[in-house]
């Protein structure tokens, strides 16, 4: 079939496209090297000075290397790379405007629809990961830090410029967030809820990041940020038993079906863990091409993690397995390079979700590093309505019909709340006035009056051969009995509600109700459609998703992982080496004696993630004077608190910092370094007041 000819419109986009291609293509050769040159030298803008003369002095404090040479080859590199990305959006985004393929199996993707419970689900994993953030992030201990000690974050920077931080106002604004999240989860005022969750957990939490060290947590944020936009409090909430009332009053009794409005925030979720995978991928192969996948780098990166977290060994040594190397290294890639397109068909969605299950596990297994909130959010990509109603099939065979007055307003509510909780779709309710109904389900030999007089459980039986006997039915409290077999939030109740004092007090209670019910007719001004069409804009989702998607690949493409609320994810693409350098402390007396400090009251007080920004700037060649002195004042409080300091203070002298390193060869950390070298010495009462670094002079009188 001959495609149709391009539109005016197609045309003019494509030549837009190219002219954008070229200007990045072949604009990031002329200015991504001269800008890094000038702030080599501090002559840049500022941000960038501060960038390059960080990450200077941290390949400098490692002991590699930092020449003006080397950042020319590597933005020479990162032109290039940036080209490979140009080409690859512009050729993506050529695709969609050209080809009609392409923008049907996109459309067949986001608009793919979806069930109120699949939502749900995404919106109890998603929220209770957020609670387990604000309950486990820090956020207090790192609100009290001084203002000064903060690396505040790319974005975030122009965020906390204008919000205090202490203490004081993130312990109120954290109860606030922890009850707003818990309501979310409950589903309880669900969109108000969300909404105040999301801001003041994208502060909070953001708080902890501004210690050096980021921990990517975002797509918890971003997701619960999409969620907030939408209708995820429709099933698997208190909001829906009470709208099931209000439905009811107004004759609807059937639970929100599938729709398009469940579907596309779980469609903008995967895209969120797609860019959060994508570009750490591209940027392994773009920065080293082969070599990250075919050497021993992945094995040195393990080593480099072994060495921080000290005492963790993998309980099952897969690393020693041949291969297993480049082996993990190749899946990696390929799992993160080829989740975008794999999310656009069914088979290899579940493939490569089934591939980052795994991938998570075995880097948990390996190097300790769990990213449990990654994985709790892949519960997007199980259709749980379609599953639970398999398993109810499989367990209790066809659905029972249960047969109420549809003028009763008692009736109607309690169908309605049924349906609400019938997550195993084990419930078919049927209007017993609706004759024609009634015949439909074959319940024709039920008579009018009997069925106006109690509610009726109907269900066939199954006979030995495999064939059916026939219906059996109950009726009143008999039939509520039935009911509770088939829903299982009413399993609790099979331990009683067969018991005789109970079924005695139930027939009372059943009969007493049923025969005062009064008729009440479902309110006549609002056709059931529209009641059951639950009020969505698209707008907000549109507008939110539009923002993170964009941001995310701006900065994945710009590299930059640093970063908060936004952010590229943990690139790993440095080729590793199979040693690291390390600050070692010692406190010298007043009589001369020296005493180690270890680095586990450290580590404990920060966290194996966190404790290493701080540890790395005490290496850095030049220091960072003023930091340096913050951050051995906080250290020292925790050697203070762990009991490492003399009890009489007044008898040191001087704090010394050395730069140690050592050369790994497995999970132990080795227990002296193979190399030392000076590193710089404070007064211990500069130590506990925060001023300046003395310079340590070497054997030969220089000053370092």
């Amino acid at each position: 079939m001959r495609r149709p000819p391009l539109s005016p419109l197609q045309r003019v986009l494509l030549v837009l496209l190219g002219a954008g291609w070229l200007f990045a293509a072949i604009g990031s050769h002329f200015v991504f090297e001269p800008q890094v040159a000038a702030a080599y030298d501090g002559e840049s803008f500022a941000w960038l000075n501060q960038k390059i003369a960080g990450h200077k002095a941290h390949r400098a404090g490692a002991g590699l290397d930092a020449s003006r040479e080397w950042y020319a080859a590597r933005m020479q590199r990162y032109a290039w790379n940036v080209s490979a990305l140009a080409t690859l959006y512009a050729a993506g985004a050529a695709a969609v405007i050209a080809l009609p393929a392409v923008r049907r199996r996109l459309k067949k993707f986001f608009f793919a629809s979806s069930a109120p419970l699949n939502l749900a689900v995404l919106r109890i994993a998603a929220f209770g990961m957020l609670l387990y953030l604000l309950r486990s992030e820090r956020i207090l201990t790192y609100a009290a830090w001084p203002r000064e000690l903060y690396d505040f974050p790319v974005v975030a920077d122009w965020l906390y410029k204008f919000l205090p931080i202490s203490a004081e106002v993130a312990s109120p604004l954290l109860m606030v967030a922890t009850v707003t999240t818990v309501l979310a989860i409950l589903g309880l005022f669900t969109r108000v809820a969300a909404v105040v969750s999301v801001l003041l957990a994208i502060y909070l939490i953001g708080i902890p990041q501004l210690s050096g060290k980021v921990n990517h947590l975002h797509h918890v944020m971003l997701i619960c940020a999409v969620l907030a936009c939408s209708r995820c409090g429709d099933a698997l909430s208190i909001d829906s038993l009470i709208r099931a009332v209000r439905g009811a009053d107004r004759g609807v009794v059937a639970p929100p079906r599938r729709g398009v409005r469940y579907g596309l925030p779980i469609r903008v979720a995967m895209m969120v863990l797609a860019t959060a995978y994508f570009f750490p991928g591209f940027w392994k192969v773009a920065s080293n091409g082969p070599q990250w996948v075919f050497s021993n780098n992945l094995e040195n990166h393990m080593l480099q993690k072994w060495f921080e977290l000290e005492t963790y060994t993998p309980p099952i040594p897969l690393h020693q397995a041949p291969f297993s190397g480049p082996m993990g290294a190749l899946f990696a890639v390929v799992f993160e390079l080829g989740l975008p397109l794999a999310l656009l068909w069914k088979p290899t969605r579940i493939a490569w979700a089934a591939m980052g299950l795994t991938f998570h596990n075995l880097t948990n297994l390996l190097m300790n590093i769990s990213f449990v909130t990654l994985q709790v959010m892949y519960v997007m990509f199980v259709d749980w309505q379609r599953l639970l109603r398999w398993l109810g099939r499989a367990m209790l065979g066809e659905p029972i019909r249960v047969l109420y007055d549809g003028n009763c307003g008692i009736c109607r509510r309690t169908m309605a709340v049924l349906g609400v909780v019938d997550w195993l779709q084990q419930l078919k309710p049927v209007n017993a006035l609706n004759r024609e109904a009634v015949e439909a389900e074959g319940l024709g030999f039920l008579e009018d009056a009997a069925l106006v007089t109690d509610m009726h459980a109907a269900w066939r039986e199954s006979s030995r051969d495999g064939g059916v006997d026939g219906w059996r039915t109950a009726k009143g409290y008999s039939a509520y009995q039935q009911i509770a077999w088939r829903v299982p939030v009413l399993w609790p109740s099979l331990l009683v509600i067969y018991l005789p004092p109970v079924v005695a007090i139930g027939w009372k209670v059943y009969r007493r109700v049923a025969d005062s019910r009064a008729c009440k007719l479902a309110s006549p001004h609002k056709p059931a459609a529209a009641v059951a069409a639950h009020a969505w804009s698209w707008k907000p989702l549109a507008i939110v998703t539009a923002v993170i998607l964009t941001a995310q690949v701006a900065l994945g493409t710009a590299r930059l992982h640093k970063a908060w609320p936004v952010a590229c994810y943990p690139l790993f693409d440095q080729i590793e080496q199979p040693w690291v350098v390390w600050p070692e402390f010692e406190l010298v007396t007043k009589s001369g004696e020296r005493l180690p400090l270890d680095d586990d009251p450290i580590r404990d007080h920060f966290g194996s993630a966190r404790y290493v920004a701080p540890m790395k700037l005490l290496i850095q060649e030049p220091i960072d004077e003023p930091k340096a002195a913050e951050v051995l004042n906080e250290f020292a409080a925790i050697w203070r608190n762990a009991g490492d300091l003399p009890e009489d203070e007044a008898t040191i002298n001087r704090l010394v910092v050395t730069r140690s390193r050592y050369d790994l060869t497995g999970p132990q950390r080795p227990a002296e370094p193979t190399e030392r070298t000076t590193g710089f010495e404070m007064p211990w009462r500069q130590v506990t007041a925060r001023h300046q670094l003395a310079p340590i002079p070497d054997a030969q009188g220089r000053e370092h």
